[in-house]
């Protein structure tokens, strides 16, 4: 675990105000900032209009949905550029989810960061939507 105050430091909310202090204040935050852009984040987002957006951004080769709205088929998501996403028309209702993300030989599943899990009944876990 990295010490609070070496954070604030590196990201620039030291108390000293010296030039140098400044300049590597920047740098700590173009440093994180280049970090957390290579950082693989899976998303869903619905659109009110009857459309939900599920989309992944990070390297990979390919990336599908895979739930209760495809029959647990794999359905491919589209790339564009860095970004893999698919837009579904979906019902009012629960469904389960994953999105399986493929580099090489490896396929590792990914849920979005705050959604709700539960067990998938093979020791991992799927990602539930509910829609109103």
């Amino acid at each position: 675990m990295v010490r609070l105050g070496f954070t604030l430091r590196l990201l620039g909310a030291s108390r000293h105000h010296a030039r140098g202090e400044r300049n590597r204040g920047r740098a700590g935050w173009l440093a994180l900032a280049a970090l957390l852009a290579c950082v693989p984040r899976a998303a869903v987002r619905s659109s009110g209009a009857g459309e939900t957006v599920f989309r992944y951004g990070g390297s990979a080769e390919a990336v599908a949905l895979r739930g209760t709205m495809t029959g647990w088929r794999a359905v491919p998501l589209d790339r564009r550029g860095r970004d893999f996403r698919i837009v579904l028309a979906l019902g009012p209702g629960r469904y389960e989810y994953r999105l399986e993300v493929r580099r090489g030989e490896t396929v590792d599943v990914w849920l979005p960061e705050g959604a709700e899990h539960v067990p998938d009944g093979f020791g991992g876990e799927n990602a539930v939507l509910r829609l109103r």
